[in-house]
């Protein structure tokens, strides 16, 4: 009928045990569920071969009992020795050389309701203040301990960002400098959307002008979204230490609305890569003089990506080889592979894709239905999540959800990651502050990480990938079948019988080919 999990956590005081939780009811036992209320998957369990607890905390040991349960809704038991019990130490990104830390986004907005019911804006200032931290999950935090270290003469900090307003991080740069620190911030400052909310906000935050460096000679955006943190040596050199950079704009949006990730890099090499890159950018050059210091300084050369390490891809260049070089990967990864689209999937992705002859599984996560989606995403193998809110027309009985109301265009996703068989034992992590399109490739200031053969990194990307993509499937879907005058209200159930079983068995269905996916090809951290 469906499996229990119980999860053990070694290291809380005293050790805690509890079963995972569902949202999920039998009809005939609990035939009027409540919309804030949890049921115990030993007696109401997951009718599914695919799971995630996203309320695990980092660096923790923990155990998972799956028990499969026999009988009736009513009357379910369990078979002796009929279990499995898996113990997991969860990734810490406060250790080792890659530190990533995800918000919550708008995929915990069910959990939010439940927490809080208003947007942030709309609590009193207590609750309000818990609400972002809530919805911040670690990433503010980890931004502004990064700019903190600064915090004397021995410390620079070079940063170039796009959106950058939000009071508490300009604060913490013009306290690094206060205390003596070497900071400079190179900020877009085009007199557009965004420009203008910059000026009025460091004016606010009384910036000295001699730590800022307005960017105003390129043809598009500077969107880069990275901070340098070093140490001084014989002015003006820097020696650095390491870099934060990732999809995180310096804004309320980017940190407490929609999806997005800070990946903090404490290699100084790379580091030192980002900084010969801000030195070029720092004279505001305009795009052309960029694109002829980058194609110098970086050029891309897909040979070197056979060798396993981190590595940087900047922007603009000419010509557009890193994204046709992405798009060929993600069409043709013999096993699986991930991808995140913002403002939709560019010309450069679609024809790979349609072309494809690989047959394995290909994941598009969206913030809004794309224009050509019904052809590119017509082949069986490829599945597709879109922004989208839960409420009772399209999920029976769930709380409706909402936004917090600071994102204006993307609402939902701004992540830029492609994920290419990431559970393999030699994956390929690609993140940073570029969109996968033409203009970020070739007109906007950009930079992405490509991490190959790291196979803790995958994992962390891999489990965040599906927490929101999940979330988004199971809204979407739910409003497609609405919007075909389906019953939703029998799709908010469990299966009374055995029979939801037989999507996962069945030959060449999404939910078969998924449990068939992590049941024979997982090659890592096994």
């Amino acid at each position: 009928m469906g499996f229990a999990i119980e999860r053990t956590d070694h290291d809380v005081v005293p050790v805690e045990k509890h079963p995972l939780w569902s949202f999920k009811t039998f009809k005939s036992v609990v035939p009027v569920p409540v919309a804030s209320q949890k049921y115990s998957t030993f007696d109401h369990p997951i009718q599914s071969f695919y799971w995630g607890d996203y309320s695990a905390t980092p660096g923790h040991r923990y155990t998972y009992r799956v028990v499969p349960r026999f009988g009736h809704p009513k009357n379910l038991h369990a078979k002796t020795n009929v279990e499995v019990a898996i113990d997991v130490t969860t990734a810490d990104p406060d250790g080792g050389v890659h530190g990533v830390f995800f918000n919550r986004g708008t995929s915990a907005s069910q959990a939010y309701v439940q927490k809080f019911g208003k947007p942030p804006d709309k609590l009193p200032p207590d609750e309000r203040l818990n609400a972002l931290a809530w919805l911040s999950r670690g990433l503010e935090e980890a931004m502004l301990a990064v700019i903190k270290q600064a915090d004397s003469s021995q410390w620079a900090l070079r940063a170039a960002v796009y959106e950058f307003t939000e009071p508490p991080v300009l604060r913490a740069f013009k306290a690094a400098h206060d205390a003596g620190a070497d900071v400079k911030v190179i900020y877009h400052a085009v007199d557009d959307d965004t420009g203008g909310p910059n000026a009025t906000a460091i004016a606010d935050a009384q910036l000295p002008a001699e730590m800022l460096i307005p960017r105003l000679h390129t043809k598009t955006i500077a969107h880069n979204k990275f901070i340098v943190l070093g140490r001084t040596t014989a002015a003006p050199q820097v020696d650095p230490v390491l870099v934060w950079t990732g999809s995180t704009n310096l804004s309320e949006g980017g940190i407490f609305g929609h999806s997005n990730v800070g990946h903090e890099v404490r290699d100084p090499a790379i580091a030192h890569q980002y900084l010969d890159y801000w030195d070029s950018v720092s004279s505001d050059p305009t795009t052309d003089a960029l694109k002829v210091w980058v194609d110098a300084h970086n050029p891309f050369d897909p040979a070197k990506f056979t060798d396993d390490g981190a590595y940087v891809v900047f922007s603009p260049r000419r010509g557009t080889s890193p994204l046709r070089w992405y798009a060929d990967r993600f069409a043709s990864a013999p096993v699986v592979s991930n991808i995140t689209f913002p403002f939709g999937m560019s010309n450069e992705f679609e024809q790979p894709l349609e072309t494809s002859t690989v047959d394995e599984l290909r994941y598009v996560l969206l913030d809004k239905h794309d224009n050509n989606q019904e052809t590119w995403a017509a082949p069986h193998n490829v599945l597709v999540a879109v922004g989208k809110l839960a409420s009772p027309d399209s999920l029976t009985r769930w709380a409706k959800e909402g936004l917090t109301g600071y994102n204006k265009r993307v609402l939902y996703l701004h992540t830029k990651i492609l994920l290419v068989d990431p559970i393999s034992d030699r994956p390929t992590v690609i993140s940073g502050s570029a969109n996968f399109s033409v203009a970020s490739t070739s007109s906007n200031d950009e930079n992405m990480l490509v991490i190959v053969g790291d196979t803790d990194l995958a994992d962390v990307y891999l489990t965040e990938y599906a927490r929101i993509f999940y979330n988004f499937y199971a809204r979407y879907w739910a409003a497609q079948l609405n919007t075909q005058d389906d019953d939703s209200s029998t799709h908010s159930f469990l299966e009374e019988t055995a029979q939801w079983m037989g999507p996962y068995f069945a030959s060449g269905g999404s939910k078969a080919r998924v449990r068939e996916l992590f049941t024979t090809q997982v090659q890592a951290n096994i």
